[in-house]
């Protein structure tokens, strides 16, 4: 199988990508952490295994968060003699479509499609090595079950020689092993070799025929042991009938002692019911004579009551008299307490007047005095800066002056020195320098050509390039110091330095000034200071308080006030005490008031009670109606006594209690007897049915399909252990078989290997490809103990050496998603090293975030995503 192209679009994360993979080499294809590098290995297994129309978690969840979008996998492949476009779409509007281009062409949708596909997979895919050379994230590095593999099998079968080889996986091998095998199968399971299929039909009728016959000699058995006890349930019958007549005749006995015993009872009762009535009449007399003699008390009480309450309302008004006596003589104190104190807190509103007046006036002193200060200040800032403004030159132009004027004085220096000297001294006529007469002898330095003329001849004199280059030098400096002059305001070099200087000191006055003219309005505006000046300005009144007698001193009078204040609070406080005691005292008289007059209608009321009373029945009558009442009940007591020794001689417990336990005996009796009758009803009812269904007769089938279902059973198992055997035996042999062909497997992974751990290393490989263990250097280790980077190489290092056997038009992708994640640099340099050699055979795809562990492999097509 060769993977072409692979299109995705709208899964998960990805919107649209295309990749085309090189038919065989490296593709290494590169892109950051969730650029969805490994999503596009998920869409191609989706895209082969899973139908269009699917409604699978793992379906829906490669559909774009937000987005309701079918998401579309496109894949073109080579799988055997075929070469096809497999396209389908998920989730919204699905659909499914294959064009095969060879080896000849079709168009097919839908489920035909998917099928179609099946099938050439099928056919031409070797499933199980296509599973085990992938290595992606977070999965086990170890190289899966390859026993399988029928590519595998023929590329060892080819390396090893044994091509012709009876015992390699030839077709007719194959062909006997699947025969071989379907025969096991139809005695025992795959996995774990359990009885199953017609072993184990025939194993269950043989225990179910088995369990028949013993089901038939149980009942047999049953009826022989119904026909045994029934003459003991018969007799056991009789004895219980026997035994039931006697306890009859005793339960009747003792029932009429009951019914005597009952009677007695019944009279015991009686009598003390008549006592109890004669005690509630003792009672009513007796309650009758207390409650008159507690009328009369409550009636002493009451007249008492009133006495007592007549006094207490008396001292009670007398209280609350002089209460509101000392009441009205403490409210005139409060009156003149209150007088006092108005007086003395005008006095001190007077006082406070007069100062609040004095600070303003000094406030609004000391205001117009900053408000001059600052607006002094102001305008020396203001000075300072328009001074300073006038002036241009800085200190940086001071140094570049400085600077000009001693490069100007080199090159003037450097320029003489080398310049020509021309000495022109007028004979006769006029003579002209550059256009200038010249009357006297002159000495010319010539730093640029030079006119001289006279009547008869002109002579030009040109200094040399040396000289006209120092000259141009010059000039430039010269008019750099011009255009710095200029700029500066100044007459010339020298005076920059001085400007600077002034410029600087202007700078420094005008801040001192600001900073002065700050510490003055500390933090206010003086806009603000002009506004708080108006404030105070108006708070002065236009004259002065008028004079209050007594108002000279703020705290005397302060302290005055309190004086003052505590004295009217003490008179107010005895007042509101003696009001709330006259109250008091006159809610105390009214409640006494009312407390007499409750007594004196409820003495009123006894006393027409005690009247009423007597008039109904003496006191002697009461007397004697308690004494004929208690003669009563000593007649009553004395009748109920005799009558309870009369039950105490019955004894009506001790013959209940005989009674019950003969009638609980012969209900015991009964329901023995009614469970021998069940017994024997049953005992019969078995024999019976034994009699006329047949039941020997039964036992005898039983037995004779118990025999068949064993000789059944006997020989299909003899049948499955032959296939047994023979399975077995067969397994064992291609067992053996391959591990003659293990050995190219080890060899190809052991050159791989050599660049990473050594030219020394050796691997112990198992019947079913896994590496057992790794010697390097004489030491033996066993690959679950190497280092996981170490787990990871050797995993790689096994699927190159599988897609490096297996041939060309069997092979599959070895997919790598960001592996050798754990291997050091050293390593990672050999491993590239063995992909690039192991890649021209086969077709790998690389699945990497750090390209850079891939750098070494030749020849890679790499693809940024």
């Amino acid at each position: 199988m060769r993977l072409h192209r692979l299109r995705v679009a709208d899964f998960r994360g990805i919107a649209e990508r295309e990749i085309v993979f090189a038919d065989s080499g490296v593709t290494v294809i590169e892109g950051e952490n969730e650029a969805g590098k490994s999503s596009m290995v998920e869409a191609l297994d989706l895209l082969l295994t899973t139908r269009a129309n699917s409604s699978k978690s793992q379906v829906r969840a490669v559909q774009p968060s937000g987005r309701d979008v079918g998401s579309e996998v496109l894949a073109e492949i080579s799988c055997g003699p075929y070469r096809f476009e497999y396209f389908k779409r998920f989730n919204r509007s699905p659909e499914t479509a294959l064009t095969i281009v060879e080896p000849a062409p079709e168009q097919l949708t839908g489920r035909p499609a998917h099928e179609r596909v099946e099938q050439i997979l099928g056919a031409s895919l070797d499933s199980t090595l296509y599973r085990a050379l992938r290595l992606l994230q977070s999965s086990d590095p170890e190289l899966g079950d390859l026993t399988d593999s029928s590519a595998l099998s023929r590329a060892l079968d080819r390396a090893a020689g044994e091509v012709d080889d009876a015992g390699a996986d030839s077709a007719q091998s194959q062909d006997l092993v699947a025969a071989v095998t379907k025969e096991y199968l139809r005695y025992f399971t795959q996995a774990q070799g359990r009885p199953s299929g017609e072993l184990l039909q025939a194993q269950k009728a043989a225990a179910t025929a088995a369990a028949a016959v013993t089901e038939r000699e149980r009942l047999l058995a049953s009826v022989q042991e119904a026909a045994d006890g029934l003459p003991g349930v018969v007799r056991a019958i009789d004895d219980a009938m026997s035994e039931e007549s006697r306890q009859r005749v005793e339960v009747s006995t003792l029932a009429a002692q009951v019914a005597e015993a009952d009677a007695v009872s019944d009279r015991l009762t009686a009598a003390k019911a008549v006592v109890a009535r004669h005690e509630l009449s003792v009672q009513a007399a007796r309650s009758a004579v207390r409650e008159r003699a507690d009328v009369r008390s409550r009636l002493g009480q009451f007249e008492s009551e009133i006495a007592s309450t007549s006094t207490a309302v008396q001292a009670a008004r007398g209280a609350a008299a002089a209460a509101g006596e000392k009441a009205a003589s403490v409210a005139e104190r409060i009156v003149a307490a209150q007088r006092d104190l108005d007086d003395v807190r005008a006095w001190i509103e007077y006082a406070e007047t007069a100062e609040r007046v004095a600070v303003d006036r000094r406030r609004l002193a000391q205001l117009d005095a900053t408000i001059a200060d600052v607006a002094r200040m102001r305008s020396e800032v203001d000075e300072a800066r328009r001074a300073a403004a006038e002036l241009h030159a800085t200190a940086d132009d001071a140094a570049r002056a400085t600077e000009i004027d001693r490069d100007i004085a080199a090159a003037t220096a450097r320029l003489e020195s080398g310049a020509a000297t021309v000495v022109v001294t007028p004979l006769a006529g006029d003579v002209d320098v550059d256009g200038a007469a010249v009357d006297r002898e002159q000495t010319l330095r010539i730093t640029a050509s030079t006119t001289i003329e006279s009547s008869s001849v002109r002579v030009r004199v040109v200094p040399g390039a040396n000289a006209q280059v120092l000259a141009d030098d010059l000039a430039r400096l010269t008019a750099l110091g011009d255009e710095l002059v200029a700029r500066c305001g100044v007459d010339g070099l020298a005076d920059v330095a001085a400007a600077a200087a002034r410029r600087t000191e202007l700078v420094r006055a005008a801040a001192e000034a600001e900073r002065r003219l700050q510490r003055e309005l500390s933090g206010r505006d003086a806009d603000g200071l002009t506004t708080i000046r108006a404030e105070v300005a108006a708070r002065i009144p236009d004259s002065d308080p008028a004079p209050v007698e007594g108002a000279e001193d703020v705290a005397a009078l302060r302290a005055k006030e309190r004086e003052l204040a505590a004295a009217a609070a003490q008179a107010q406080r005895e007042w509101d005490a003696e009001v709330h005691r006259e109250r008091e005292e006159r809610s105390r008289a009214q409640a006494w008031e009312t407390s007499g007059e409750n007594a004196r209608v409820a003495a009123a009321s006894l006393r027409q009670q005690i009247a009423a009373a007597e008039a109904d029945a003496s006191d002697d009558a009461l007397a004697a109606a308690v004494i004929a009442a208690e003669a009563e009940l000593t007649q009553a007591m004395e009748a109920e006594a005799k009558t309870a020794g009369e039950a105490a001689r019955v004894d009506a417990a001790g013959v209940r209690a005989k009674y019950d336990e003969a009638e609980a005996a012969l209900d015991r009796t009964r329901a023995r007897l009614a469970q021998q009758r069940k017994l024997q009803a049953e005992l019969s009812t078995r024999i019976e049915v034994c009699r006329n269904d047949g039941r020997l007769d039964e036992l005898s089938d039983a037995v004779a399909e118990n025999e068949a279902a064993q000789t059944t059973v006997q020989r299909v198992s003899e049948r499955a252990e032959g296939a047994r055997v023979l399975h077995e035996t067969l397994q064992r042999k291609r067992s053996e078989s391959r591990s003659r062909y293990i050995d190219p497997f080890a060899r190809r992974l052991e050159e791989l290997a050599a660049p990473v751990f050594g030219d020394g290393v050796r691997f112990s490989v198992g019947d079913d490809f896994q590496i057992a263990s790794r010697t390097l250097d004489g030491v033996t280790v066993d690959v679950a103990a190497l280092s996981g980077g170490a787990r990871e190489q050797l995993g790689l290092l096994a699927r190159l050496a599988c897609a490096s056997l297996v041939d060309e038009a069997d092979g599959v992708p070895v997919i790598l998603d960001d592996a050798l994640g754990y291997t050091d640099p050293k390593r990672l340099a050999s491993m590239s090293t063995v992909i690039g050699t192991a890649g021209p055979s086969s077709q790998i795809i690389v699945l990497t975030c750090t390209p850079d562990r891939y750098r070494g492999v030749d020849d890679a097509t790499l693809v940024a995503v």
